[in-house]
């Protein structure tokens, strides 16, 4: 287990929501027991790797709370001193009340906070989340305002539906003071995007880019992830080279019954596959029980078994509406999800991508082509004019759309 880095720990298969979006749909009332969550720490702390990544999610790991107390617990006791551990937390934030917050305050943890934004495309994900969950941001800005600015990120998800919302919902986040925050397509299926959707998805991105390139030169701070650009980025991928870094083994995901998958997308508690297509693929990655006689013999025998199931190699043959992938000029930076091609209604071809990845991807890396790169994002500024006024309109555009969420 040399390479193991970061470990995601399925703390439950239950969520309080039912976002229209999720590929968790099956959700079910099933924890990981105290038996399976000590034996995946054990297996984490004894890897040889000088820095580990614990990522507590669900469902919602919040329901789970006495839970993530115990393992924090244990992982003081238990880890080596030469080892650092970080904590991140993926959570809807529906339950972060105030002790919860503090107690990952005092444990330096990293919190991923899934909320899309403006409230029309946050309430087209779940209805009545939009207003507790701009409470919570105003909540955590005000009072516990370190936490806010260095341990919290925004995880936004975009679907066809809500591309309109996409500037709204970037200004939205930098109006609240969201310090970091991403934009990712939805992996389930599309395919209600037509290719010429593909010009309403450039002009939001052309004001997202606008928007952005304004806040960076008053503020030296970029807060939307694919734009960022400091010169430490990953090297470029080759094409012949696999989509994702799935096949690594460097991030592993235990289910609540101990299976351990090579990402969280493959994980059976939560979820029924929408094809067999999909579950042919997957099934012979899957590495089983942590605990089961062989599993170490399993993991080595992963990554060919990734490689075996095309849809995360050969970025060269892969195509879409929109074009052929050996022909993008994007091709090398490509962010798309491999998972996406199974949840494409109907497709058998490992190679077709779905077209509303491709298009994001495509539209993403042309606008983060034209950004400026910046050297070393600053920690913090000083006032220089204009940005305070700055920072006001950014204020005054969040409380408009939180009113607007109120009244309507």
């Amino acid at each position: 287990m040399q390479t193991l880095g970061c470990l995601s720990l399925i703390l439950t298969a239950q969520c309080n929501q039912r976002c229209a979006y999720c590929y968790q749909n099956a959700k079910k009332p099933l924890s990981m027991s105290w038996e399976v969550l000590k034996a995946s720490l054990d297996m984490a702390l004894e890897a040889d790797s000088e820095k580990l990544d614990l990522v507590f999610l669900g469902g919602e790991p919040l329901l789970e709370f006495p839970a993530i107390r115990r393992a924090v617990r244990y992982v003081a006791k238990k880890c080596p001193p030469e080892k650092g551990v970080n904590f991140e937390l993926i959570t809807n934030g529906l339950l972060l009340a105030q002790r919860r917050v503090d107690f990952l305050i005092a444990h330096n943890f990293g919190v991923k906070l899934s909320f899309d934004g403006a409230a029309e495309a946050q309430e087209s994900r779940s209805e009545g989340s939009f207003g507790r969950l701009d409470r919570l941001l105003e909540w955590l800005k005000s009072e516990r305002p370190g936490f806010f600015r260095r341990k919290l990120r925004v995880a936004a998800t975009l679907t066809p539906s809500t591309v309109v919302h996409l500037s709204g919902s970037v200004d939205y986040l930098i109006g609240r003071g969201v310090r970091e925050f991403s934009v990712s397509p939805a992996v389930t299926d599309c395919s209600e995007w037509k290719e010429d959707d593909i010009q309403e998805l450039d002009s939001q991105m052309e004001r997202v880019y606008e928007s952005c390139l304004r806040h960076y030169r008053l503020t030296g701070e970029v807060p939307l992830q694919f734009l960022r650009k400091t010169g430490d980025d990953v090297s470029p991928r080759k094409a012949e080279r696999a989509m994702c870094g799935v096949m690594s083994g460097h991030k592993l995901t235990v289910d609540v019954d101990g299976e351990v998958y090579g990402c969280t997308l493959f994980a059976r508690s939560y979820q029924g596959f929408p094809s067999r297509f999909l579950e042919e693929r997957l099934d012979p990655m899957r590495m089983g029980d942590l605990r089961a006689p062989g599993f170490l013999a399993r993991y080595a025998a992963y990554p060919e078994a990734v490689r075996r199931a095309e849809i995360f190699h050969h970025r060269e043959k892969k195509y879409s509406s929109h074009g052929r992938c050996d022909e993008c000029e994007h091709v090398s930076t490509c962010g798309i999800c491999p998972v996406s091609i199974g949840h494409a209604a109907g497709n058998t071809d490992p190679h077709r991508v779905p077209d509303f990845q491709c298009a994001f991807a495509r539209v993403v890396s042309k606008y983060r082509a034209r950004f400026p790169e910046q050297p070393g994002l600053l920690e913090s500024v000083l006032t220089p004019p204009g940005v305070a006024e700055e920072m006001e309109r950014w204020r005054i555009l969040a409380e408009a759309a939180r009113k607007g969420a109120a009244s309507g």
